[in-house]
């Protein structure tokens, strides 16, 4: 029997909602602040909500295949689970932005070029909403930890991992400027497609790869992980944070090339650590609405959005605060009945089909 972890259920849900105002609100409102080297350097460090993110999706798929009858089986669905809600919001992107420009911009060679590239970038990088990057660099990340630990190649797994999070450093952590290798080194090449492809292999690799295997090799070992000695852990990323930030504001000028901190694995680890070890009977009772909640609110929060702004004749550039918060509330609340109505439907179908099995 799987054990229950409501940690990372609370996890989960603080995460979706952080997301939710981060998009809405933070982001924009931090830019605004002077100082950005100061805030963006400082707040490099303590950004572990994404890596959090992979390393609770890499644990909790260690623990379902290896409880499951058929591993490879259990991932093959959780794969077209996935790639079902995000090609239903593909079509959208389609929808609302490549399909307009080809009536407004005609099916000519040109144009017909642009779109696929827009779309090509739409999946594979960006995503076709802004929260629904962290997809494709999961689906990688899941796929080679699978690969890796069924062949239990435990120790590659856990080298990988590592290689990836510190190579990245030098395009777009800490280490960035130490080779001194920029988009423009690259005479023959656009910079714009050299900043792409630093942008692919930081999600890619500095995230989906390092954080999903790290998840699942705590999984693996979670008794010996659970003992570890957190006093020194934290002692160590508080020095490891404070250093690094006072380096990169010494010898660096913030750009948003910078994605990664050394500081983000030891903090994550801690985190995680936490999250273990949280205990609550509530939660336990609520888990299932939660996690629905949790589900609505990232994945729907940026369509709610959008949807509410035509519906009130709102751009981003001319919101006020108040209309910030309207917009916070009243997402939050489209949010809160949807899960509702899923969670009713969920109970009429269960209850439906215990009647057809009674008579």
């Amino acid at each position: 029997m799987r054990k229950f972890y409501p940690g990372i259920t609370l996890f989960k849900l603080a995460g979706s909602l952080l997301v939710l105002v981060a998009h809405l609100m933070l982001i924009r409102y931090m830019a605004l602040l002077p100082g950005q080297a100061i805030i963006q350097f400082t707040s490099l460090a303590t950004r572990i909500v994404v890596p959090c993110f992979y390393v609770v999706a890499g644990f909790l798929a260690y623990k379902s295949w290896t409880h499951a009858d058929s591993p490879r089986s259990y991932m093959l669905k959780y794969f077209k689970r996935i790639g079902i809600i995000y090609a239903l919001f593909c079509c959208l992107f389609i929808a609302g932005s490549i399909f307009p420009k080809l009536v407004s911009d005609g099916l000519g060679t040109g144009n017909l070029m642009i779109q696929a590239k827009v779309l090509f970038m739409a999946i594979f990088l960006n995503g076709p909403f802004i929260q629904f990057w962290f997809i494709p660099p999961l689906v990688f990340g899941l796929l080679a930890a699978f690969v890796l630990f069924q062949k239990q190649y435990f120790r590659l797994a856990a080298g990988l991992a590592l290689l990836g999070f510190v190579s990245m450093q030098f395009v777009s952590g800490s280490l960035k400027t130490v080779l001194g290798i920029t988009a423009e080194s690259y005479s023959s090449i656009d910079p714009i497609y050299i900043g792409y492809l630093y942008l692919f292999v930081t999600r890619y690799i500095g995230f989906g790869l390092t954080f999903v295997i790290i998840g699942a090799l705590i999984a693996k070992y979670e008794e010996g992980f659970l003992k570890l000695n957190m006093k020194r852990m934290v002692t160590f990323a508080i020095v490891l944070t404070i250093v690094e930030t006072a380096l990169l504001l010494i010898f660096s000028e913030w750009t948003t090339d910078y994605k990664l901190a050394f500081s983000m694995l030891p903090n994550t680890l801690i985190i995680f650590y936490g999250l273990l070890r949280i205990q609550s009977k509530t939660v336990h009772q609520y888990n299932k609405a939660i996690s629905l909640f949790s589900m609505v609110v990232f994945f729907g929060h940026i369509l709610f959005m959008q949807v509410n702004m035509k519906l009130f004749g709102w751009s981003v550039d001319g919101m006020g605060m108040l209309q910030d918060f309207m917009l916070l509330l009243l997402t939050f609340g489209e949010c809160v009945a949807i899960t509702a109505c899923l969670r009713g439907a969920a109970r009429l179908g269960a209850a439906r089909q215990a009647d057809k099995v009674s008579a």
